[in-house]
Protein backbone atom coordinates (compact mmCIF):
# COMPACT_ATOMS: atom_id res chain seq x y z
CA UNK A 1 0.00 0.00 0.00
CA UNK A 2 1.60 3.09 -1.02
CA UNK A 3 1.71 6.10 1.44
CA UNK A 4 2.07 9.08 -1.89
CA UNK A 5 -0.76 11.27 -1.95
CA UNK A 6 -3.14 10.13 -4.99
CA UNK A 7 -3.01 13.41 -7.19
CA UNK A 8 -5.70 12.49 -9.84
CA UNK A 9 -8.07 14.76 -10.74
CA UNK A 10 -11.82 14.39 -9.18
CA UNK A 11 -14.21 13.06 -11.82
CA UNK A 12 -18.06 11.83 -12.07
CA UNK A 13 -18.19 8.81 -13.61
CA UNK A 14 -21.83 7.62 -13.85
CA UNK A 15 -23.10 3.94 -15.30
CA UNK A 16 -21.85 2.86 -19.28
CA UNK A 17 -18.99 5.71 -19.90
CA UNK A 18 -14.97 4.39 -18.94
CA UNK A 19 -14.01 4.66 -15.42
CA UNK A 20 -10.89 6.60 -15.02
CA UNK A 21 -6.97 4.60 -15.31
CA UNK A 22 -4.98 4.89 -12.89
CA UNK A 23 -2.78 7.80 -12.71
CA UNK A 24 0.85 8.09 -14.30
CA UNK A 25 3.47 10.51 -13.74
CA UNK A 26 3.69 12.77 -16.15
CA UNK A 27 7.55 14.19 -17.87
CA UNK A 28 8.89 17.54 -16.72
CA UNK A 29 7.22 20.37 -18.56
CA UNK A 30 8.37 22.93 -19.85
CA UNK A 31 7.94 26.70 -19.37
CA UNK A 32 4.17 28.28 -20.77
CA UNK A 33 4.79 30.85 -23.64
CA UNK A 34 2.25 33.66 -23.36
CA UNK A 35 -0.50 33.36 -25.48
CA UNK A 36 -1.84 36.03 -27.76
CA UNK A 37 -3.54 38.90 -25.58
CA UNK A 38 -0.97 38.74 -23.01
CA UNK A 39 -2.41 35.89 -21.23
CA UNK A 40 -0.07 32.95 -20.15
CA UNK A 41 -0.80 29.03 -21.31
CA UNK A 42 0.27 27.87 -18.12
CA UNK A 43 -1.02 24.75 -19.34
CA UNK A 44 0.94 21.48 -19.41
CA UNK A 45 3.45 21.10 -21.82
CA UNK A 46 2.72 16.82 -22.52
CA UNK A 47 -0.56 15.79 -22.03
CA UNK A 48 -1.42 12.13 -21.60
CA UNK A 49 -3.23 10.88 -24.80
CA UNK A 50 -3.03 6.88 -24.33
CA UNK A 51 -2.71 4.70 -21.08
CA UNK A 52 -0.90 1.91 -20.18
CA UNK A 53 -3.14 -0.65 -21.08
CA UNK A 54 -4.39 0.82 -24.21
CA UNK A 55 -0.68 0.79 -25.04
CA UNK A 56 0.16 -2.60 -23.94
CA UNK A 57 -2.77 -3.74 -26.23
CA UNK A 58 -1.63 -1.77 -29.27
CA UNK A 59 1.97 -3.66 -29.00
CA UNK A 60 0.27 -7.25 -28.51
CA UNK A 61 -1.16 -6.84 -31.66
CA UNK A 62 1.36 -4.97 -33.48
CA UNK A 63 4.64 -6.44 -33.02
CA UNK A 64 3.55 -10.00 -33.65
CA UNK A 65 1.46 -8.72 -36.31
CA UNK A 66 4.75 -7.26 -37.97
CA UNK A 67 6.54 -10.24 -37.39
CA UNK A 68 3.92 -12.39 -39.31
CA UNK A 69 3.49 -10.18 -42.25
CA UNK A 70 7.36 -9.12 -42.65
CA UNK A 71 7.93 -13.74 -42.75
CA UNK A 72 4.87 -14.33 -44.82
CA UNK A 73 5.94 -11.66 -47.74
CA UNK A 74 9.59 -13.66 -47.30
CA UNK A 75 7.94 -17.15 -47.46
CA UNK A 76 5.41 -15.89 -50.40
CA UNK A 77 7.99 -14.13 -52.16
CA UNK A 78 11.26 -16.23 -51.81
CA UNK A 79 9.50 -19.44 -50.87
CA UNK A 80 6.63 -20.02 -53.04
CA UNK A 81 8.28 -20.13 -56.37
CA UNK A 82 10.93 -22.38 -54.96
CA UNK A 83 9.63 -24.24 -51.84
CA UNK A 84 13.02 -26.34 -51.66
CA UNK A 85 15.38 -23.15 -50.66
CA UNK A 86 17.43 -23.54 -48.02
CA UNK A 87 16.01 -22.41 -44.19
CA UNK A 88 12.50 -22.13 -45.36
CA UNK A 89 11.13 -24.03 -42.04
CA UNK A 90 13.00 -20.98 -40.24
CA UNK A 91 10.69 -18.48 -41.59
CA UNK A 92 7.04 -20.95 -41.40
CA UNK A 93 8.24 -21.26 -37.65
CA UNK A 94 8.57 -18.03 -36.87
CA UNK A 95 5.40 -17.17 -38.61
CA UNK A 96 3.56 -19.54 -36.94
CA UNK A 97 5.08 -18.39 -33.75
CA UNK A 98 4.09 -15.07 -34.05
CA UNK A 99 0.55 -16.57 -35.09
CA UNK A 100 0.28 -17.99 -31.91
CA UNK A 101 1.88 -14.98 -30.03
CA UNK A 102 -1.07 -12.90 -32.12
CA UNK A 103 -4.05 -15.22 -30.71
CA UNK A 104 -2.83 -14.81 -26.88
CA UNK A 105 -0.82 -11.70 -25.98
CA UNK A 106 -4.29 -9.59 -26.67
CA UNK A 107 -6.46 -11.73 -25.11
CA UNK A 108 -3.54 -12.33 -22.36
CA UNK A 109 -3.19 -8.13 -21.89
CA UNK A 110 -6.72 -7.71 -22.14
CA UNK A 111 -7.01 -10.15 -19.19
CA UNK A 112 -4.50 -8.45 -16.84
CA UNK A 113 -5.89 -5.06 -18.13
CA UNK A 114 -9.68 -5.88 -17.44
CA UNK A 115 -10.45 -3.45 -15.07
CA UNK A 116 -9.99 -0.78 -17.62
CA UNK A 117 -12.69 -2.68 -19.86
CA UNK A 118 -14.82 -0.23 -20.79
CA UNK A 119 -11.48 1.96 -21.73
CA UNK A 120 -11.20 -0.51 -24.61
CA UNK A 121 -15.14 -0.54 -25.75
CA UNK A 122 -14.99 3.10 -25.91
CA UNK A 123 -12.18 3.07 -27.94
CA UNK A 124 -13.99 0.37 -30.48
CA UNK A 125 -17.48 3.15 -30.14
CA UNK A 126 -15.11 5.65 -31.39
CA UNK A 127 -13.24 3.62 -34.34
CA UNK A 128 -16.96 2.77 -35.23
CA UNK A 129 -19.04 6.57 -35.05
CA UNK A 130 -18.21 8.35 -38.32
CA UNK A 131 -19.23 11.86 -39.06
CA UNK A 132 -19.50 13.42 -42.31
CA UNK A 133 -15.94 15.44 -40.90
CA UNK A 134 -14.44 11.90 -41.10
CA UNK A 135 -15.44 11.84 -44.86
CA UNK A 136 -13.93 15.24 -45.38
CA UNK A 137 -10.73 14.21 -44.07
CA UNK A 138 -10.25 11.65 -45.82
CA UNK A 139 -11.25 13.52 -48.67
CA UNK A 140 -8.94 16.40 -48.13
CA UNK A 141 -5.53 14.59 -46.27
CA UNK A 142 -3.81 14.30 -49.65
CA UNK A 143 -3.99 17.60 -50.72
CA UNK A 144 -3.39 18.89 -47.01
CA UNK A 145 -0.03 17.26 -46.92
CA UNK A 146 1.21 19.06 -49.78
CA UNK A 147 -0.51 22.29 -49.25
CA UNK A 148 -0.37 23.77 -45.60
CA UNK A 149 -3.58 25.94 -46.58
CA UNK A 150 -5.59 23.24 -46.69
CA UNK A 151 -7.36 22.96 -43.32
CA UNK A 152 -8.45 19.72 -42.35
CA UNK A 153 -11.88 18.98 -39.76
CA UNK A 154 -11.27 18.64 -36.45
CA UNK A 155 -11.06 14.78 -35.04
CA UNK A 156 -12.02 13.00 -32.18
CA UNK A 157 -9.46 10.75 -30.21
CA UNK A 158 -8.94 8.96 -33.70
CA UNK A 159 -8.54 10.48 -37.17
CA UNK A 160 -10.39 8.86 -40.07
CA UNK A 161 -7.38 7.08 -41.43
CA UNK A 162 -6.92 5.32 -37.79
CA UNK A 163 -10.29 4.51 -37.59
CA UNK A 164 -10.28 2.77 -41.02
CA UNK A 165 -7.09 0.82 -39.87
CA UNK A 166 -9.42 -0.17 -36.28
CA UNK A 167 -12.42 -1.48 -37.94
CA UNK A 168 -10.72 -3.37 -41.07
CA UNK A 169 -8.31 -5.02 -37.88
CA UNK A 170 -11.45 -5.53 -36.22
CA UNK A 171 -13.09 -7.73 -38.60
CA UNK A 172 -9.97 -9.73 -40.13
CA UNK A 173 -8.29 -10.87 -36.66
CA UNK A 174 -10.47 -13.34 -36.16
CA UNK A 175 -10.20 -14.32 -39.89
CA UNK A 176 -6.55 -14.29 -39.47
CA UNK A 177 -6.56 -16.75 -36.77
CA UNK A 178 -9.23 -19.08 -38.33
CA UNK A 179 -7.46 -19.43 -41.46
CA UNK A 180 -4.23 -19.53 -39.83
CA UNK A 181 -5.13 -22.41 -37.91
CA UNK A 182 -7.08 -24.51 -40.63
CA UNK A 183 -3.91 -24.28 -42.86
CA UNK A 184 -1.77 -25.05 -39.85
CA UNK A 185 -4.42 -27.77 -38.68
CA UNK A 186 -6.29 -29.49 -41.31
CA UNK A 187 -6.39 -30.37 -45.13
CA UNK A 188 -8.50 -27.31 -45.88
CA UNK A 189 -5.39 -25.13 -46.79
CA UNK A 190 -5.94 -24.32 -50.35
CA UNK A 191 -9.02 -22.05 -49.58
CA UNK A 192 -7.61 -20.72 -45.81
CA UNK A 193 -4.85 -19.83 -47.52
CA UNK A 194 -6.03 -17.48 -50.50
CA UNK A 195 -8.88 -15.65 -47.93
CA UNK A 196 -5.40 -15.31 -46.03
CA UNK A 197 -3.48 -14.28 -48.64
CA UNK A 198 -5.93 -11.76 -49.80
CA UNK A 199 -6.64 -10.28 -46.36
CA UNK A 200 -2.49 -9.60 -46.16
CA UNK A 201 -2.66 -7.77 -49.32
CA UNK A 202 -5.48 -5.87 -48.63
CA UNK A 203 -3.52 -5.07 -44.74
CA UNK A 204 -0.40 -3.72 -47.05
CA UNK A 205 -1.52 -0.08 -47.51
CA UNK A 206 -3.10 0.14 -44.51
CA UNK A 207 -0.27 -0.76 -42.60
CA UNK A 208 2.44 0.93 -44.83
CA UNK A 209 0.39 4.26 -44.65
CA UNK A 210 0.05 3.82 -40.69
CA UNK A 211 3.53 3.24 -40.53
CA UNK A 212 4.59 6.32 -42.77
CA UNK A 213 2.40 8.26 -40.57
CA UNK A 214 3.64 6.85 -37.09
CA UNK A 215 7.04 6.62 -37.92
CA UNK A 216 8.68 8.93 -41.08
CA UNK A 217 6.22 11.69 -41.50
CA UNK A 218 7.44 14.89 -39.56
CA UNK A 219 4.14 16.35 -38.70
CA UNK A 220 2.49 13.39 -37.48
CA UNK A 221 5.76 11.03 -36.03
CA UNK A 222 5.46 13.10 -32.66
CA UNK A 223 2.56 11.51 -31.66
CA UNK A 224 4.44 8.17 -31.65
CA UNK A 225 5.46 9.27 -28.41
CA UNK A 226 2.06 8.31 -27.06
CA UNK A 227 2.28 4.85 -27.83
CA UNK A 228 5.48 4.54 -26.26
CA UNK A 229 5.21 6.42 -22.32
CA UNK A 230 1.58 7.94 -23.08
CA UNK A 231 2.23 11.46 -23.58
CA UNK A 232 2.29 13.61 -26.86
CA UNK A 233 3.08 17.43 -26.87
CA UNK A 234 -0.26 19.20 -25.83
CA UNK A 235 0.15 21.56 -28.63
CA UNK A 236 0.41 18.50 -31.22
CA UNK A 237 -2.69 16.86 -30.16
CA UNK A 238 -4.37 20.08 -29.90
CA UNK A 239 -4.20 20.36 -33.69
CA UNK A 240 -4.55 17.14 -35.14
CA UNK A 241 -7.47 16.05 -32.91
CA UNK A 242 -9.20 19.36 -31.99
CA UNK A 243 -12.08 17.79 -30.80
CA UNK A 244 -11.24 15.22 -28.88
CA UNK A 245 -8.24 17.82 -26.85
CA UNK A 246 -11.41 20.00 -26.33
CA UNK A 247 -13.75 17.83 -25.07
CA UNK A 248 -11.16 16.38 -22.28
CA UNK A 249 -8.25 18.95 -21.96
CA UNK A 250 -8.82 22.65 -23.45
CA UNK A 251 -10.55 23.05 -19.35
CA UNK A 252 -6.88 22.48 -18.10
CA UNK A 253 -5.68 24.95 -20.06
CA UNK A 254 -7.72 27.78 -19.74
CA UNK A 255 -7.93 26.59 -15.74
CA UNK A 256 -4.98 25.38 -15.24
CA UNK A 257 -5.43 25.78 -10.87
CA UNK A 258 -8.48 23.49 -11.00
CA UNK A 259 -6.27 20.65 -12.32
CA UNK A 260 -3.10 20.89 -10.61
CA UNK A 261 0.22 22.01 -12.41
CA UNK A 262 1.99 19.80 -14.61
CA UNK A 263 -0.24 16.33 -13.54
CA UNK A 264 -2.02 15.00 -17.10
CA UNK A 265 -3.54 12.17 -15.99
CA UNK A 266 -5.14 8.89 -17.01
CA UNK A 267 -8.73 10.03 -16.79
CA UNK A 268 -7.74 12.32 -19.89
CA UNK A 269 -7.56 9.45 -21.98
CA UNK A 270 -11.38 8.83 -22.28
CA UNK A 271 -14.65 10.69 -21.20
CA UNK A 272 -15.32 10.96 -17.84
CA UNK A 273 -18.97 12.19 -17.72
CA UNK A 274 -22.04 11.20 -20.15
CA UNK A 275 -21.63 15.17 -21.33
CA UNK A 276 -18.07 14.49 -22.83
CA UNK A 277 -19.11 10.91 -23.99
CA UNK A 278 -21.86 13.09 -26.32
CA UNK A 279 -19.73 15.54 -27.15
CA UNK A 280 -17.26 13.01 -28.51
CA UNK A 281 -19.53 11.55 -30.61
CA UNK A 282 -20.88 14.62 -32.31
Amino acid sequence: MSNEPDNRIATTTPAGEPPAAPAEPAPAAAASAPRAGGHPTEGHEKILRFARSERVLHWCIAGPFLISMTTALILVVIYNPDPFRPHRSVFSGIHRVSGVALMILPMLAAYIARRDVRLHFYNIRQAWIWMFDDIKWLFLMGVAAVNPKIKLPEQGKFNAAEKINFMVLMVTYPLYVGTGLLMWLTHLAILSWILHFLMALMAVPLISGHFFMAVINPASRVGLTGMINGFVDRQWAKHHYRRWYRDHHEADEMFPEEHGEHAPQEAAAEPSSSVEAAQDCG
